[in-house]
């Protein structure tokens, strides 16, 4: 029996011996990591990446190029083992997004259905290495929808009553971008006099904003989180059946990889009509939500019937007394005079159910709305957002486009003395220009009271107990005492604004004179205290010494001190800007005037600290590129070619020493990875390129100064380094 079993059934065993093995070799590769393809050596010829984990082996100094893809509300990342491995994400457009050497990731938005992305990989180690690759696509679709939400009005996507789940990424303070995906439009049917809420849940860490636009993409409301985690609410009753649009953004800056929201919305039962009894006749009284909101309005029975159940006819015949009628009544009743009042005869001036057109946009309808029991025309009522009126009925219309209501003066138009007068055109011309008066507490003149003279300001006299301007009139109204705040307000506020930009101006050319970069940035509060101190060639952090008190006066002058040097002027012109109205020329005289006798600028040569500078003496010294000995006062290796054979690499902004490996210089921030103007590739900003080996310096077409390539204008005169043809 044993033998039998262990050996008997031969066919049992050789198939589980091959199911075993076919399993076995099956699943192995499941769980294995994959090799990382070998990389390309530019964009064009990255090799493509698909999600997944990757095992890598780089020699030192390796970098390699990747392509990667992603559909819209997909979110690329990519994440390394090593801190000793850099990652750089580039898009389609070959333009830098992030690097990092743990982690890169990027939410794109709606603009493209699959977006493309370039990943360098680089060893910065000083060896060969191994390290793990790890490719996600993580899905942010919004709202359910395979997609990223529309970034425009015309991606809107389409929703409907319920909740939705979102998502949103934005920029880290003053940091890296998460990605482009900063807005989602969605779009939504409402109907005519219903009630929809909508109700926007940021996470606990985020603000959020949320907008709504009508068929126009006109702003209807909007209203943002007053604090991180506070919950939106807006709602909206529609005059008419239309479509509306639903813009959600972030209100900040957002704190985790994405901003993840739930939008909700959620609508009210619809209005129904209702009838009540008038002089015996069964008219409509409007449209109501309940019974008791239409009895409670009009103080009459409401009926949901067109004939009010008949109930209108049912009602007691009237008993008139006739002066000459006698009754027989009690002897203790006194039966009044009658007083007969005769009603003119009256006649229609529509039929029952009939609407006309007041203009293009509003219209009338046909029923009883007086004491007497004629119909006649109601007052005009608005057809609503998109549609206008025609042939009695207001219809969808693309031809007449309105814009939003203008404000105009308090009080005009006839317009009450708290309204304000609003118009509004309509295009093309045979379309209505429409106006209304709207109730603004603004227009409410706040008037101090007054008993006598002596209670008012100067120029004013108390009449009527109140303070009026001495000419008399309603000059009151321009001249109260918060008139003549706002007076004085907005003077100093524009002679404020105009030393600003007189500040401003000069801060900018003084920078584009001494070769600073970014003097854009004298246009932006606090930066331009960051482009003084550059402009002075100090240290960023003395920014935290122009903070404190008495000390901020001292650095002021030592500041301005040197940025007068900059501009070869005597450096007293410095001490000069704690003195009033005197400093306010001296910006103006640093920027407007003459380059003073400063010396030109000679041929660009790499120097830096005088500790630096000294002269490498002694006996010979190998070339820092070909290792050949060279004598120690030697400019260019005679063996290479290559200029500053000699000593540290170093900046070529600011000339501090650098070290290779470096991504940015540590004095003054400059980027030290730049794009070679000879080959095009990427290449280390020292003296010569990596690559192809051309000396990394540019030469003036109008001067002949050589230079960095640092920007495009030149450090001599100025002029652009482009020559125009």
């Amino acid at each position: 029996m044993v033998k039998k079993f262990l050996f008997g059934d031969k066919k049992i065993i050789v198939s589980s011996f091959v199911l075993f093995s076919f399993l076995a070799g099956g699943l192995g590769p499941v769980f294995a990591q994959s090799a990382l393809p070998t990389g390309g050596s530019n964009f064009d010829t990255a090799t493509p990446l698909i999600s997944g984990k990757y095992q890598g082996s780089f020699s030192e100094g390796d970098a390699r190029f990747y392509r990667l893809q992603g559909g819209a509300g997909q979110e690329i990342k990519v994440e390394v083992n090593t801190g000793n491995v850099e990652l750089i994400l580039y898009n389609d457009e070959k333009e830098e997004l992030q690097f990092s050497n743990e982690f890169v990731h990027w939410l794109p938005n709606s603009e493209k259905s699959i977006h493309t992305f370039y990943l360098k990989v680089s060893n910065e180690s000083f060896g060969p290495i191994d390290f793990i690759l790890n490719f996600f696509l993580i899905n942010y679709y919004d709202a359910n929808s395979l997609t990223d939400a529309g970034d425009t009005f015309e991606k809107a996507i389409n929703i409907g009553i319920g909740e939705h789940q979102g998502y949103l990424a934005g920029y880290y303070p003053a940091m890296t971008p998460k990605g482009d995906d900063l807005k989602d439009y969605y779009k939504i049917s409402v109907e005519k006099g219903i009630t929809y809420t909508f109700k926007a849940t940021p996470p606990a860490t985020d603000a959020i904003s949320l907008e709504l636009f009508n068929f126009n993409r006109e702003s209807i409301d909007e209203k943002s989180s007053t604090n991180p985690g506070a919950i939106v609410n807006l709602s909206l009753t529609p005059a008419a059946d239309t479509t509306i649009f639903i813009g959600v953004s972030p209100a900040s800056s957002i704190t985790g990889e994405v901003l993840s929201y739930k939008l909700d919305i959620k609508k009210s039962g619809s209005l129904t009509k209702f009838f009540v009894c008038k002089e015996e006749r069964c008219e409509m009284a409007g449209e109501y939500s309940s019974l008791t909101e239409c009895q409670k309005a009009t103080t009459k029975i409401c009926y949901e019937t067109s004939d009010c159940n008949s109930a209108c006819s049912k009602a007691p015949p009237t008993t008139i007394i006739s002066p000459t009628t006698s009754t027989k009544l009690p002897p203790t009743t006194v039966v009044p005079p009658t007083t007969v009042t005769i009603i003119p005869p009256c006649q229609d001036t529509c039929s029952i159910g009939q609407t006309q057109c007041f203009d293009n946009f509003n219209y009338q309808k046909c029923g009883n709305f007086d004491d007497d029991k004629c119909l006649e025309w109601s007052s005009m009522a608005y057809c609503g957002e998109g549609y206008k009126c025609e042939k009695g009925k207001c219809v969808k219309t693309s031809g007449c486009q309105c814009s939003a209501w203008i404000n105009e003066e308090c009080q005009g138009g006839n317009c009450k003395e708290n309204e304000r007068h609003q118009i509004r055109t309509c295009e093309p011309e045979n379309c209505d220009r429409e106006e209304q008066c709207l109730v603004d507490d603004s227009c409410q003149t706040v008037i101090e009271e007054c008993l006598r003279n002596s209670d008012c300001l100067e120029g004013f006299v108390c009449q009527e107990r109140k303070c009026v301007f001495k000419g008399g009139g309603e000059w009151w109204k321009w001249f109260s005492l918060i008139g003549i705040g706002g007076w004085f307000g907005g003077w100093y506020l524009l002679v404020w604004l105009a030393f600003y930009i007189y500040f401003a101006l000069c801060l900018q050319i003084i920078a584009n004179k001494t070769n600073t970069p970014n003097g854009w940035m004298a246009w932006i509060p606090i930066a331009n205290v960051f482009l003084m101190i550059q402009i002075a060639q100090k240290p960023l952090w003395w920014f935290v010494l122009l903070l404190i008190p008495l000390v901020n006066i001292v650095m002021t002058i030592i500041i301005w001190m040197a940025i007068a040097e900059k501009r070869n002027k005597p450096n007293w012109w410095g001490i000069l800007i704690i003195v009033p109205i005197i400093n306010l020329i001296v910006p103006g005289y640093l920027a407007f005037s003459g380059d003073g006798t400063g010396e030109i600028t000679p041929p660009y040569t790499p120097t830096g600290t005088q500790e630096a500078n000294k002269p490498t003496v002694g006996y010979k010294h190998p070339c820092k590129y070909c290792g050949e000995l060279i004598p120690p006062d030697s400019t260019v290796c005679p063996f290479c070619g290559k200029s500053n054979p000699l000593g540290p690499m170093r900046c070529p902004k600011c000339h501090e020493p650098v070290e290779k490996e470096w991504l940015v210089c540590s004095k003054c921030g400059q980027n030290l990875r730049i794009v070679c103007p000879y080959c095009g590739k990427i290449t280390f900003f020292g003296d010569q390129c990596e690559d192809c080996g051309a000396r990394l310096i540019v030469k003036c077409p109008y001067c002949g100064q050589e230079q960095p390539p640092l920007s495009d204008k030149c450090i001599k005169c100025g002029k652009s380094l482009k020559k125009v043809k």
